[in-house]
């Protein structure tokens, strides 16, 4: 009896510590639950770079040491076949501008935008893993060689150059041109630009030349070929080093004006050329290669070429407007992207320069995903453009914004080309 009664006086006094020990208990595993995901992301993230390293390893690459120093890729445009809408992240749970801001030091050289209008697009997501594009043939100045066919790789379509069945015979050329006919010549200004797989293989570096020929063109010929590898660019006259042998996807930009040529890896200039390319320009290709060694990843996508590149100053005193396809956002998402800067800096400076310049800032999407999904999209995209230039010191009376959705198209929806068209951004000045 007297032990009961001890018994009963130990529970009640203990009774608060007790509470409190299962409040923390209770606390403790849902923190844990929130560490846990944490975790999880991460362990998902080393099991990418696992699951990379036994790729690497499969493609006989382990053997390869990491570059010293990368600048990491932006990452590549969307395809252009993928729709703008996918689960809705806001500027909130992005941060829709730190990462350009972040970004400027890295790009602060990179002057690319992408010409005015798509005239060709392929991302390969039409047509069959192991089939040859429609949009390619191999006639053309030295076409053909080694045999090219559509795979899925990082869940992307790309296209490659078939390697060996043994790994002691070397991967022979393949050159291949677009349907793209101009009449007579391309125009002069145009740009191009493709993701492609940089790396090596047994001392053996992925190649490819970009070729911009007329009739009497060849895949080692230059003027006319623009030479793009994971240690150099390099153009007529003009070489310049880069370290990307990391077998990642990294993005080429090229632009034309005349016979001058800039080329660019990621945000790294690497060709600058007054004299790479002659005219007229009759036929745009691409060369793939190893050097005759052995490579399962020589192999590239999202293939665009687009003409024009107005003066946004001329634009706007002839329209009223200047209509811009350089300011890029994450898939579904108002992130600007860094590739955006060169266009987003003539933008600031037009406004800068002229302090009565009033802009109402109207985004465009293609018609992928619904009007209910694409409207609010757009106007989240508007504004972040506007967020940025006001971060700049541009007064925020001075800009408007305005989410059009898929309402005003400018091109087919039915086409690659057409929806890339419609992805826009417009600047239109109010008074």
């Amino acid at each position: 009896m007297r032990f009961l009664l001890v018994l009963c006086m130990v529970v009640v006094m203990t009774s608060p510590v007790c509470a409190g020990w299962l409040d923390d208990a209770v606390r403790g595993a849902a923190e844990g639950v929130g560490r846990g995901a944490v975790d999880d992301a991460a362990d998902s993230a080393h099991e990418g770079e696992t699951q990379g390293s036994k790729e690497s390893a499969e493609n006989g690459q382990a053997d390869q040491p990491a570059p010293q120093e990368q600048v990491e890729s932006a990452p590549p445009e969307k395809s252009l076949r993928t729709p703008d809408i996918q689960p809705v992240q806001t500027r909130e749970t992005q941060g829709a501008s730190s990462d350009i801001i972040s970004a400027e030091s890295i790009y602060g050289k990179y002057d690319f935008i992408p010409g005015d209008k798509v005239i060709f697009a392929d991302d390969f997501s039409d047509t069959d893993v192991g089939e040859f594009p429609r949009k390619w043939a191999l006639k053309g100045p030295g076409g053909g060689g080694n045999t090219v066919e559509v795979v899925d790789y990082k869940g992307k379509r790309f296209l490659r150059s078939v390697p060996p069945e043994s790994r002691e015979e070397g991967l022979s050329s393949s050159t291949l041109y677009t349907r793209l006919t101009p009449k007579g010549d391309m125009p002069e200004k145009f740009t191009v630009e493709f993701d492609a797989v940089l790396n090596q293989t047994n001392g053996y570096n992925n190649e490819y030349y970009l070729l911009l020929f007329d009739d009497e063109g060849w895949p080692g010929r230059t003027p006319g070929s623009i030479y793009i590898s994971g240690e150099k660019g390099s153009s007529h006259s003009t070489s310049t080093s880069v370290t990307k042998n990391d077998g990642k996807v990294h993005h080429v930009a090229v632009s034309v004006n005349g016979t001058f040529v800039k080329a660019y890896i990621d945000n790294q200039r690497v060709v600058n050329d007054p004299d790479a390319v002659t005219r007229p320009i009759k036929y745009i290709g691409m060369s793939l290669h190893a050097n005759h060694g052995y490579s399962e990843t020589v192999m590239f996508t999202n293939f665009r070429v687009a003409e024009g590149g107005k003066d946004m100053k001329g634009s706007l005193d002839a329209e009223g407007k200047i209509v811009t396809h350089g300011i890029l956002f994450d898939t579904g998402s108002d992130r600007i992207k860094p590739e955006s800067l060169p266009a987003l800096k003539k933008i600031l400076g037009l406004l800068q320069n002229d302090q009565s310049l009033k802009f109402s800032i109207e985004g465009h999407t293609d018609n992928q995903g619904g009007s209910s999904l694409n409207l609010p999209l757009s106007e989240r995209r508007s504004a972040a453009v506007k967020t940025w230039l006001v971060e700049k010191g541009i007064s925020a009376e001075r800009l408007q914004t305005r989410g059009m959705g898929d309402s005003k198209s400018i091109d087919t929806n039915d086409t690659p080309e057409g929806r890339a068209n419609n992805r826009r951004v417009e600047f239109i000045r109010i008074s």
